[in-house]
């Protein structure tokens, strides 16, 4: 159940109240300075004297009226906005990286990029419009109705009657646009992540010859996006300039009234005058409640996504229940049968069945043909797969959850060592181990002829026994490292027995000697060895 108090719309707290009614604020005044205006013309078409004092009291109102619009109708729900949609982002990013495996895995990565670049964006204008500019709106619509009726009854009874035209003919593009909504956005999804394909493939996609073929992919994904956000382009275009249009048949039947007015009763001439400016000043807040509540209801999808991590990001990831503090000399046990796949049986992927188990302090080997399940229990040992692709019974220390786990392939971030260590500070016998040369003193990057594959290796593995967890994961750490090196980190290994618990995969015997178990997998059984 997703909570709706996460991520709200409509916040009415006090700060916000009082920045409603600084943009209702902005349009009262203009609409004082209008009256103002009128009454100088009144004065001045009658011949009156003593016009300077009104003159400079609606020069005021309009210098007065231009300054709120800019500061408080505008900059201050504007930065209301963008900061809504920093924290919104920031709440979101730390969503993502909370959610269990299992949740992350129901999206592919458009999707997440989706919600983290636009749908933050937008719930920061959503935000601002349903907690200040429309309750504003509705404010500042109440107070040019009351000045509107206090000149003529019969112009604040015209605005009445044109309110609920104005709504009925923005509802049916409103409704169509939110239903449109659900629809841009899968398409936008799939259209980002082959973006984002083609820029961190480039190069991998340049050495296969395979330029043709993500050209086409992406001409697809284009061509679909491109299709579905014209209709939403167009339905936006509408409730955008509709109020324009409808606008002139407001101002030209309360122009209209000012005119009879004028020619019956005798009413200044400069009522007209405020009829066109009242006509404009109404339309201002009816367009803007009209215009903000089709962008909330048509922009919800952007909301729900949201929330959606956000529940995610509550969501068990399952593990808990596997979690033992009781058996102080158990590691990890892992008993039963691993699937790759949700199916079981022939519609299902089988890895591997058997009894794994790890002690505290013990140098662990993992082996086996690739493709066999090794990384996959790896990643159940340190909570970052689905528990339910165990068929059986497992016991994991709250220690393997936390392990330092050196994964494949080795992430890298732009920046200097420092930074791609994530927080942690090198250890300086890892480092001797590792020979990093002048890693420490290079700019890094993340692409690939920036470091070479073992200068990557070396990166990973320094990040993860720099770590202080008592638990290290080290899915092939002698990959496409050079022979004396591997020796070293070998000997180092071997050296944490007693200190750290240690599970490594292997495809060489380098460390079988300082092992304490062995694990194989053989025909899709996983047994030991040693």
């Amino acid at each position: 159940m997703i909570e709706k108090n996460i991520y709200p719309l409509v916040d009415m707290d006090i700060r916000n109240v009082v920045r409603s009614v600084g943009v209702a604020a902005s349009t009262l005044i203009a609409a004082a300075a209008s009256v103002a205006v009128g009454h100088v013309v009144d004065l001045l078409s009658s011949g009156a004297s003593g016009v300077g004092a009104p003159l400079a009291v609606a020069l005021v109102l309009a210098v007065a009226s231009a300054a709120a619009t800019v500061l408080l109708g505008e900059w201050v729900p504007t930065w209301l906005g963008v900061r809504r949609f920093l924290d919104g982002a920031m709440a979101c990013a730390r969503g993502i990286l909370a959610s269990p495996q299992r949740a992350f895995a129901r999206h592919e990565k458009g999707h997440f990029v989706n919600v983290l670049m636009n749908s933050t964006d937008t719930y920061g204008t959503l935000y601002a419009g349903a907690s200040v500019r429309i309750p504003g709106a509705v404010l500042a619509l109440l107070g040019t109705v009351a000045i509107a009726a206090l000149i003529d009854p019969l112009m604040a009874a015209l605005v009445v009657v044109y309110a609920p035209v104005l709504w009925l003919a923005l509802r049916l593009p409103a409704r169509s646009l939110a239903e449109l909504q659900r629809d841009v956005l899968p398409v936008q999804d799939a259209w980002l992540g082959e973006s984002k394909r083609i820029v961190e493939n480039k190069r991998s996609v340049n050495a296969a010859g395979a330029e043709g073929y993500f050209s086409a992919r992406y001409r697809e994904r284009s061509e679909a996006f491109l299709r579905t956000v014209t209709r939403y382009r167009f339905l936006e275009l509408l409730i955008s300039n509709l109020p324009a249009l409808l606008s002139c048949a407001l101002a030209a039947a309360m122009m209209g009234v000012a005119a009879w007015r004028c020619l019956t009763v005798g009413a200044g001439v400069g009522q007209v005058l405020v009829a066109y400016s009242l006509a404009q000043l109404v339309q201002m807040p009816l367009t803007a409640i009209a215009q903000r509540v089709a962008q909330v209801r048509g922009n919800l999808p952007h909301v729900e996504r949201l929330r959606e991590v956000a529940a995610a990001a509550a969501e068990p990831s399952g593990f808990e229940a596997l979690v033992t503090a009781g058996e102080k000399d158990l590691a990890a046990r892992v008993d039963g049968t691993l699937w790759a796949t949700p199916a079981r049986g022939a519609d299902g992927k089988r890895l591997w069945a058997g009894e794994f188990e790890v002690r505290p302090g013990e140098l662990v080997v993992i082996k086996g043909a690739n493709g066999s399940g090794k990384s996959r229990l790896l990643d159940f040992l340190r909570g970052l797969s689905d528990p339910a692709d165990l068929d059986g019974d497992a016991a994991l220390a709250p220690e393997a959850l936390r392990a330092a786990y050196l994964t494949y392939p080795v992430p890298v971030f732009t920046g200097d060592l420092a930074y791609n260590l994530l927080g942690a500070a090198p250890d300086p016998e890892v480092a001797r181990v590792l020979g990093l040369g002048d890693l420490p003193e290079r700019a890094i990057t993340d692409q690939p002829l920036n470091l070479s594959l073992g200068e990557r290796q070396k990166l990973g593995l320094l990040r993860a026994l720099s770590r202080p967890e008592p638990v290290v994961l080290l899915d092939e750490p002698l990959a496409n490292l050079d022979a004396a090196t591997s020796a070293r980190l070998c000997a180092y290994l071997a050296g944490l027995r007693g200190r750290r618990t240690v599970v490594a995969i292997m495809h060489s015997g380098d460390l079988d000697a300082a092992a304490d178990r062995i694990y194989e997998v053989r025909d899709a059984r996983l047994a030991r060895v040693k």
